[in-house]
């Protein structure tokens, strides 16, 4: 950490951001006006409780401080009682804080203090918004205590009172005096016995030396804080695993495991994540990058529990490892520790096809009416779905009897209203892909030939394909003969392949399937065989396994709705016209 010459020095841009912070306030909603007060400030609350406060109020004057905060100003303090403070006297082996040299009393002064004005109510689990002066983040959660719940603050203090408002921010009344972390990663890992297997494999694959930097000593921002996804003896031995040997006879392939090309150096920077990334950023997301240069972790939240690589992948569902909440968003100077439940590593994949129905989303598949003939959902809005986000109207998840006029998988899809330009913004539609293997796949969009989607625009982690798609074309000629469509003379499924249209359905629809169109059953073949088919929409390189964001964006006009069914992913060298898939929910293979 960066030491300060005199408390001068520090003072100094505490008062020098005063009006920049006002300016900054400016454009923010803020729980506190800016305005010169006559209202008692921070230090001069402290002096009015000398049986609570001396002791900081002290330390506050000993720093140089008080004076700061007792002008102007936006800031969020955590006070230690006198209590606390001379219990962490007692443990420092002083008599009073005037035995502590000013340094650092600085220290620990910038530890308890935000610029920032924070009120209780936004203490969830995890870090504060805002870092302390000191630099690191001070995290908070909840104890029960007896059946009382009080807010923990930094694993380290109860919070006694909160909220107090004064002229220049507020202040939270805490137990004990709060201690930042003097550690690297590499140093709390290493210092913990429970860890010993996972701190000798990051010193073995020179990882060690990667996680013991101090921020400070760095140029480059983005190395400069990591976060560890650590794995315990405990965890191991459950795994097979007792000691680092067995750790290197099972992951190293080369033998070497500095090797960035090692299977053990891969599984150890598998376990790292760039950046700061306390539990909130953990779950908010859905993947994360590793140190392993071609492989993220994926997310889940199940309830309150986090899974890491808990996936679907190739129809089965593959059990994730646990984050143990207890025992994680432990700071370190440079990053954040985080503690595994359950061990994880990279898993060997190849390219496989996906075929994925759109309407395969958590808020959908949890309906009443899922897959359930006659009926529709309520109407969605953009934000309903955690994986789709659109600009138009409401979305809408139908079944039959809607379905049962255009032949489509399990007979449900999802109503869009428009994919047009002709609305005040050009609407488009944002699909958060299942999880695919890093490789080149080609995209096949199954939809139901409508009015909307004249001219579509599609694009794969916001690089676009290069067909523009016209989901309101209908396809002349098909027809259903018997058992299997049949197609105008010299055109066969592999030539219309090959113009990037296919038919992703399989042979006759069952009796209960079969409506006639207008009392017409020729005419409703015809309409049945044409109104529902797949364009290609291009080949993509997927770089990372992981979950990818496809997007569609209206470029010409088509007035209408756009319905959508499946969307195939399947690797470049493989099949693209089979399987096929029938309204019953079976899977026609290839013959």
């Amino acid at each position: 950490m960066e030491k300060m010459s005199s408390p001068k020095n520090w003072l100094a841009p505490l008062v020098g951001v005063l009006l920049l912070i006002i300016t900054f306030t400016s454009c923010q909603k803020e729980e506190f006006d800016i305005y010169t007060t006559s209202d008692v400030n921070i230090s001069e609350y402290l002096q009015k409780d000398p049986a609570t406060f001396s002791h900081f109020s002290k330390i506050l004057s000993l720093t140089k401080a008080e004076g700061s905060l007792g002008g102007y100003g936006t800031y969020t303090v955590f006070v230690p009682t006198n209590t606390a403070i001379e219990a962490y006297l007692k443990e420092q082996g002083k008599a009073s804080v005037s035995d502590i040299s000013i340094p650092e009393l600085e220290e620990l002064v910038k530890f308890h203090l935000i610029r920032d004005t924070i009120p209780s109510r936004e203490f969830n689990d995890g870090k504060l918004r805002t870092a302390t002066m000191f630099g690191q983040y001070i995290i908070t959660g909840a104890q029960n205590n007896d059946g009382n719940t009080k807010r923990l603050i930094n694993r380290q203090a109860l919070l006694e009172q909160a909220d107090i408002r004064v002229g220049n921010g507020i202040i939270h009344v805490i137990d004990n005096v709060l201690k930042p972390s003097r550690q690297t990663l590499a140093q709390m890992i290493e210092a913990n016995p429970e860890y010993s297997v996972f701190s000798q494999a990051l010193k073995e694959t020179g990882y060690y030396e990667y996680l013991n930097i101090l921020p400070k000593d760095l140029s480059d921002s983005s190395k400069m804080f990591h976060t560890v996804m650590v794995e315990s003896n405990t965890v191991l031995k459950a795994a097979g695993i007792n000691s680092f040997n067995d750790l290197k006879a099972k992951y190293s392939n080369t033998g070497d495991p500095k090797s960035a090309s090692d299977s053990l150096n891969l599984y150890v920077g598998y376990h790292i994540l760039p950046g700061l990334k306390y539990l909130p950023e953990i779950f908010k997301a859905t993947s994360h990058n590793t140190l392993s240069p071609l492989d993220v972790i994926t997310i889940k939240l199940n309830g309150t529990t986090i899974l890491v690589n808990d996936d679907s992948f190739n129809g089965k569902h593959e059990p994730g490892s646990e984050i143990k909440r207890e025992s994680s968003d432990i700071t370190a100077v440079n990053g954040v520790l985080h503690t595994m439940k359950d061990p994880y590593a990279i898993k060997v994949r190849f390219p496989i096809a996906v075929f994925w129905e759109v309407t395969d989303q958590p808020e959908i598949t949890k309906l009443a009416n899922f897959r359930k003939m006659n009926t529709s959902s309520p109407k969605f809005k953009p934000g309903d779905l955690q994986d789709v986000n659109w600009q138009m109207g409401d979305v809408q998840y139908r079944v039959a009897p809607e379905a049962r006029q255009f032949y489509v998988y399990h007979n449900d899809y999802l109503f869009f209203p428009a994919l047009r330009t002709n609305v005040a913004a050009n609407s488009w539609i944002e699909f958060k892909t299942p999880l695919l293997v890093k490789g080149r796949y080609k995209v096949w969009i199954s939809f139901i030939r409508r009015k909307g989607g004249g001219g579509v625009l599609v694009s794969f982690n916001g690089k676009p394909l290069p067909r523009i798609l016209k989901f309101n074309e209908q396809l002349a000629g098909m027809r259903l003969v018997g058992d299997t469509y049949t197609y105008p003379e010299g055109v066969t499924p592999e030539s219309l392949e090959a113009l990037g249209i296919k038919s992703p359905f399989g042979g006759r629809p069952e009796p209960e399937y079969r409506v006639p169109f207008y009392n017409n059953p020729e005419l409703f073949i015809e309409y049945h065989g044409s109104q529902n088919y797949a364009l290609l929409a291009g080949t993509i390189d997927v770089e990372k396994t992981d979950r990818h964001v496809l997007r569609m964006d209206a470029v010409w006009e088509g007035s209408g709705d756009v319905q959508f069914d499946m969307i195939h992913f399947i690797p470049e060298g493989e099949d693209q016209l089979w399987p096929k898939f029938n309204p019953d929910g079976t899977i026609v293979p290839k013959p």
